[in-house]
């Protein structure tokens, strides 16, 4: 009997030995393809309890592993709902040690300028600067104009909004009302005070000289020195410039490479 139990003790041994060299065989292939993700947890729990406090901690060892792989990675391991859409990539190479699971997630994404959104237990990655964005503050600015019209004005600025900011006429007094980031404002302010003058724009299309005499075209309009655009009268042609005035008003408007035809 004492013989069976130690034959018995050398085969648990035997076999003890070959289960230590499979596992020592598996941990070497982790640390070869630089994956190592544990969960030590009291139980693995959902996004929803994110919220209430979850001391969820992960540790993450990963070279050149591209990020979508280690979200799906991170969303089979832990349970979490996580929406990835085609836009989301890059290359994550990260070593954390027993980092919260939601400080680690951010951190990841984050590397790629990408971050998460919680909506109703699912976690959906979206770019880093939409974040950012909806964190700013929204100021609201009544900007007053004196010689252009406000839905002229707004015609020329809006582009300058954010897409969550808005832009009201306020007809009765000839104001633009923004709602938007302070930066966006401030963008929409100064191009305001650049085209808010009573200067017509004027665009110098082209300058052409001929044996006769030197012609511009100004906002389709052919004109020679002497005639009129508006109450402006051209007073000049030069090589690369056309001057017009309009009583002690003088405004030069300068001529691109492309704008440059005729002969001299």
């Amino acid at each position: 009997m004492e013989k069976q139990e130690q034959g018995g003790e050398k085969v648990l041994n035997q076999k003890g030995r070959e289960n230590n060299k499979r596992e020592g065989l598996t941990k070497t292939v982790v640390v070869l393809v630089a994956v190592m993700i544990v969960f030590a947890a009291s139980g693995v729990v959902g996004a929803q309890e994110k919220a209430a406090g979850s001391a969820e901690v992960i540790s993450l060892n990963v070279t050149q592993m591209n990020l979508q792989d280690v979200l799906r990675l991170i969303a089979e391991k832990a349970n979490l709902n996580i929406i990835v859409s085609k836009e989301v990539s890059g290359v994550v190479s990260v070593r954390l040690k027993n980092v919260n699971l939601w400080d680690a997630l951010g951190a990841i994404l984050e590397t790629n300028d990408f971050s998460y959104r919680e909506e109703k237990g699912i976690i959906r990655v979206v770019k880093l600067q939409e974040i950012l964005k909806e964190q700013r503050p929204m100021l609201t600015r009544v900007i007053p104009l004196k010689h252009a019209t406000a839905e002229d004005m707004k015609k020329a600025s809006q582009h300058l909004l954010s897409d969550s900011g808005t832009m009201e006429v306020d007809v009765r007094s000839n104001t633009l009302v923004i709602t938007d980031a302070s930066e966006n404002i401030e963008n929409v302010r100064l191009l305001v005070a650049k085209l808010d003058t009573g200067i017509p724009v004027f665009n110098l299309m082209g300058i052409l000289f001929t044996a006769d005499r030197p012609l511009a075209m100004i906002n389709s309009q052919i004109l020679g020195v002497g005639e009129t655009i508006g109450d402006f009268t051209v007073s000049e042609i030069g090589e690369d410039s056309v001057t017009v005035r309009r009583g002690d008003e003088t405004v030069i408007l300068r001529l691109t490479e492309e704008g440059r035809a005729g002969e001299r």
